[in-house]
């Protein structure tokens, strides 16, 4: 009867845990399905929603309705942040994000987690930071960071350590805390529960943390493999005898889930719960989702749609999606948009719609939109998604893309700016051209004026009335003597520097040859009229350059010989000219030495002065003229303090026929 009894007993206590079990409606997904490896060791799920499953064979991805493989090497842990996936795979960390993937090498992970700005590893030896791409062990105490990290929890700034050496506090922060070592032993995992911590110890033992140390134990499974709160329940899994729920606080037993009352197999590795308040089992024979039955299960939410990616000109930009009020440049028009809704028990069900400026297209399963050279404007992009009847709410996305430059109105301003500006400068330019080609006219005008009128002054002074008068009286001085031969001759060389003047008169320039030939005229006509002696002698070194072909002013070497002859010489002594010409860096000098009384004392004499301070002033005047470079000099030669004479100097550009 007693044996009867406990029967009945047994029979009943697998009825109820079989109804408990039933609460659920499981479903097991295996390398059938797609999974790489039936073999899962944990389940996280993304902003987005995507399921990450660390298998024995790769990192997953799943989307409700697609396997994608990420990694191929043994995945133990998981933690995921914003939209960086940290994985503990056999070598060390792998993270991944849109746009790169990479491999810290470490010691075996066991544990990941981020502790304000950064991201803490637990290892087989002690704790390491990620910090600027780097994994950097971290030093809190030499026990713990000899020691096998298990497990970190962290509430309100406290750190609790699991570790293979005792259970362990730190405060506020990471360097330079307070330790505080609450219970010796090996600590596999810490779950947080109102204010207590539950622990498992030595792989058995189940303590409850109040406080700083350990307030009672809880007897459950042997062989725990993962304890996780999920809402007012405590989920005990096991390597060999599936799982034990607890109700909280009491710490009541609820129900048993095992290969006898649900599952295929009592190898359960962990437990996670989704944002659809799905659960799912990590075992050695893929994974389990439990889902409530309809009776006792809510309305499902609305879906919540994501946007996953962002491309400007195909290039993957997400972090813009995060910008208020983005600004394209002009050449950035080509856009592309991926959005996503996941329901890991819905796939096939969704739907989406987007809009640009408004204009919604019709509902598809199109999850990417792209809009290649869209003109310049403000835009406003839209998305939402639906499962049935059920619509998310609208995610928008507002953006800019700038006019070209030269369309823009700055562009337009500083061109009418710069138009204004090029327009006056150059109405400014001609005027002042034509104000400068009108002076240098004018310049010229005055110049070729005044070179006429010191040309006509030059003239007067060659045919000077006192040189005529005295030439005509010699003449018939000639005459009256009978001298027939001398008067002819003084008639032909009078004729002749009478042609020559005349005939210059009307050039600019003579030859050099023309200009020593009227010279030697001149000077013999007052050699024979004038009542003076002297004599004369020119001498050319041209620099193998013919007299022919150099090319002077008309009437420029006369007045000076006139000067040495009328003022320079007396009649008590014979007087001597030296006229030279030399051709030097391309210039053509001339000296007029005399050997008479000096320029001083010539000029101090009454008689005549103003002649010949004119004759020498006009022919200055017209070197200068002439030429900007030309130079002219007048000095007494002076020996022992006596005067020896006057040297007249200048020099004019060279100037050929050829």
């Amino acid at each position: 009867m007693i044996f009867f009894k406990k029967y009945i007993f047994i029979i009943l206590l697998f009825l109820v845990s079989k109804i408990d079990a039933q609460e659920y409606t499981i479903k097991n997904f295996t390398i059938k399905d797609g999974l790489p490896s039936n073999i899962i060791f944990d389940i996280k799920q993304d902003k987005i929603g995507y399921l990450w499953i660390a298998t024995e064979k790769g990192l997953v991805k799943y989307d409700g309705h697609d396997f994608t493989q990420i990694t191929k090497q043994k995945t133990i842990t998981l933690f995921i942040d914003n939209k960086n996936v940290y994985a503990g795979v056999e070598n060390g960390l792998f993270i991944k994000n849109n746009t790169e993937e990479k491999i810290l090498k470490s010691k075996k992970i066991q544990k990941i987690i981020r502790f304000k700005d950064e991201i803490i590893i637990g290892t087989i030896q002690g704790i390491y930071l990620y910090k600027n791409n780097k994994l950097q062990p971290l030093k809190i105490n030499s026990t713990i960071d000899s020691s096998s990290i298990n497990d970190i929890i962290i509430e309100n700034s406290n750190i609790t350590i699991g570790s293979s050496r005792g259970l362990f506090k730190l405060h506020k922060n990471l360097i330079n805390s307070y330790l505080k070592k609450i219970s010796k032993g090996n600590f596999l995992h810490i779950e947080k529960s109102y204010d207590n911590y539950i622990t498992v110890g030595n792989g058995n033992i189940v303590s409850i943390v109040k406080g700083d140390s350990i307030s009672k134990h809880i007897s459950t499974l042997s062989d725990i493999s993962s304890i996780k709160k999920i809402k007012n329940e405590l989920w005990i899994t096991s390597n060999s005898n599936g799982i034990e729920v607890f109700s909280l606080p009491s710490f009541s037993f609820k129900q048993k889930i095992n290969k006898y009352n649900s599952l295929s197999t009592n190898t359960i590795f962990n437990v996670f719960k989704d944002r659809q308040n799905t659960i799912y089992l990590s075992s050695n024979k893929g994974f389990y989702t439990l889902q409530k039955t309809p009776f006792k299960s809510l309305l499902n939410n609305n879906p919540v749609i994501h946007f996953e990616n962002f491309q400007v000109n195909y290039k993957n930009v997400d972090s813009l999606l995060n910008s208020k009020k983005l600004k394209l440049s002009d050449n950035e028009r080509n856009l592309a948009f991926s959005f996503k809704t996941i329901n890991i028990t819905n796939p096939k069900k969704i739907k989406y719609r987007h809009a640009l400026n408004g204009n919604f297209s019709s509902w598809s399963t199109n999850n990417t939109v792209q809009f290649p050279k869209l003109n310049p404007g403000k835009y406003n992009f839209e998305v939402q998604s639906k499962i049935g009847n059920k619509k998310s709410l609208i995610k928008s996305f507002s953006f800019t893309i700038d006019a070209p430059f030269y369309k823009q109105a700055w562009f337009v301003f500083l061109v009418i700016i710069i138009f204004l500006i090029i327009s006056y400068v150059s109405v400014h330019y001609y005027i002042k051209k034509i104000e400068l080609k009108s002076d240098k006219k004018i310049s010229k005008l005055k110049l070729e004026n005044r070179l006429l009128s010191l040309e006509q002054k030059a003239l007067q002074l060659q045919m000077n009335p006192h040189f005529i008068f005295n030439v005509l009286n010699g003449i018939k001085a000639l005459g009256n003597n009978g001298n027939k031969k001398d008067l002819n001759n003084t008639i032909s060389q009078f004729s002749v520097l009478l042609r020559g003047i005349l005939n210059n008169s009307r050039k600019e320039e003579i030859t050099l040859a023309e200009e020593i030939k009227l010279l030697k005229n001149y000077i013999e006509l007052e050699q024979r009229i004038s009542s003076k002696s002297f004599s004369y002698n020119i001498t050319t070194n041209l620099n193998n350059i013919d007299a022919e072909e150099i090319l002077i002013p008309t009437m420029l070497i006369q007045p000076f010989v006139e000067n040495c002859i009328q003022h320079a010489f007396d009649k008590s002594y014979l007087g001597e000219i030296n006229i030279s010409f030399n051709v030097k860096y391309r210039f053509l000098y001339c000296n007029i030495i005399d050997n008479g009384i000096g320029i001083h004392h010539s000029m101090n004499r009454k008689t005549s002065t103003n002649h010949k301070s004119v004759a020498l002033g006009i022919a200055r005047e017209r070197l200068f003229a002439i030429n900007s470079k030309s130079l002219f000099k007048i000095d007494e030669i002076i020996e022992n303090k006596i005067t020896k004479g006057t040297k007249v100097s200048f020099r004019i550009p060279l100037k050929t026929d050829y």
